[in-house]
């Protein structure tokens, strides 16, 4: 099922304070604020390295890095933080579990494809509770209320963990800018979700 993308209304409705319950969600799972948004903290690292491909930026000609086996962390966004900006591992693939909250998730595929879906836990009416992103795809996402149709509330988040393979390395997370997003999808998408760079 195919959602429609639309920017959280979150800052515009006043919205910017996370409710208590929230904030003690964040404090309980001893998160961090993450530099793309929202809260993060990592929870599991094997100690092993070994060797894999990296794809680097694209037209970059593949290069032999060093990475862990994989890595786990949870996320957390809220009304503070209410979107993660598009992004991409170019080495690791991102394997999600949904935790708590809802939100919608919009993927750009190199071919230029846009993939838009709900994660919650209306399984029966399409939403997803664990999803793949593959290496070079650009995601981003965003919280949305509890309910569908409800209004955005301070308690509206949105709580995933997340298992890169092979481990994550923040070397191997590219931001697309609006001449990259125009190259992929066009001028005319690009300016329908440039909010999500």
């Amino acid at each position: 099922m195919t959602f429609a993308v639309e920017e959280p209304l979150y800052p515009k409705k006043g919205i910017t304070v996370e409710d208590a319950s929230v904030s003690k969600l964040a404090r309980d799972l001893g998160l961090i604020k993450h530099p793309n948004g929202g809260y993060f903290k990592e929870t599991d690292r094997p100690s092993e390295t070994a060797e894999v491909q990296s794809t680097g930026d694209s037209g970059s000609p593949p290069t032999t890095v060093s990475r862990n086996p994989s890595s786990l962390i949870h996320f957390l966004m809220t009304c503070e933080s209410p979107l993660g900006k598009f992004h991409t591992n170019v080495t690791g693939r991102s394997i999600h579990v949904l935790q708590g909250g809802r939100g919608t998730y919009v993927l750009v595929h190199p071919t230029g494809q846009i993939e838009t879906f709900r994660v919650g836990f209306d399984v029966a009416n399409g939403e997803r509770t664990q999803w793949v992103v593959e290496p070079g795809v650009y995601k981003g996402c965003y919280v949305v209320p509890e309910k569908e149709g409800a209004e955005v509330t301070s308690k509206d988040h949105l709580w995933v963990s997340e298992v890169v393979v092979p481990g994550f390395d923040f070397q191997d997370m590219k931001f697309p800018d609006m001449n990259n997003l125009i190259a992929l999808v066009g001028e005319e998408k690009a300016s329908e979700i440039e909010w999500l760079l």
